[in-house]
């Protein structure tokens, strides 16, 4: 029966000096993560969204961008978005225009 509490005892100390040992570790490495992964992004009263507007692909990467905050190009009276100069660029110059 002592031995068992000696065990008990063992375990929950090694278990209590894991989770400070982690939780150093968290304030030096970075953020906290969820199960998936992903950091955890604690939304700030300073910050505007990041996405505004509706959503609109790039036509040279594929990648979606907000109307709003995108590159955009006026082609026969249609509006093209993209996502960086370089893909409005790039599609200039792989349709022709200049």
């Amino acid at each position: 029966m002592v031995r068992l509490l000696v065990y008990l005892f063992n375990l929950v100390i090694v278990i209590l000096i894991g989770w400070i040992v982690s939780r150093i570790m968290q304030q030096f490495l970075g953020p906290r993560r969820n199960p998936r992964g992903r950091e955890r992004s604690v939304p700030r009263r300073d910050q505007e969204p990041a996405l505004r507007g509706e959503m609109a692909r790039d036509p040279v990467c594929g990648m979606f961008v907000s109307t709003e905050l995108s590159h955009r190009l006026e082609r026969r009276g249609e509006t093209l978005h993209f996502c960086s100069p370089a893909c409005r660029d790039r599609f200039q110059s792989e349709d022709g225009h200049s």
